[in-house]
C-alpha cells in the first residue's frame, strides 16, 4: 500500500502486521463482513495474543484480548451452524 501501512487482510490498515493482535491494535467492528479467510487470520492472532498474555503478564490475559476472542469464537459458531444447516436442507428431499 502507498500509505505504508498493512496489506493484512484480517485488520485493514494494521501499521504493524504481526502474528499477534495486541489490545491497543485496530480490531473490526463488525466481524459478519469478513471472509472466512480474514476471520480464521484474525482468530490465529488473538489466539496467540491471548497465549502471550497468559503467558508473559502475571495478572492473566487483558480483558479487551478476552473480548476480542469471545467475539471470533461466537462468530465462527455461527457460521459452523449456518454451514451445516444449509448442507443439511442441500441433502433433504423436495417434496413434489
Amino acid at each position: 500500500m502507498s500509505d505504508g501501512l498493512s496489506d493484512d487482510p484480517a485488520v485493514p490498515g494494521d501499521p504493524t502486521p504481526s502474528t499477534y493482535l495486541p489490545p491497543e491494535a485496530a480490531f473490526p467492528a463488525d466481524l459478519t463482513e469478513l471472509a472466512a479467510t480474514e476471520l480464521h487470520v484474525l482468530h490465529s492472532k488473538v489466539s496467540r495474543q491471548l497465549e502471550q498474555e497468559y503467558l508473559t503478564v502475571p495478572g492473566g490475559a487483558h480483558p479487551l484480548t478476552l473480548e476480542r476472542c469471545q467475539e471470533i469464537t461466537v462468530e465462527l459458531d455461527a457460521r459452523e451452524i449456518n454451514a451445516a444447516r444449509s448442507v443439511r436442507d442441500a441433502l433433504r428431499p423436495q417434496s413434489s
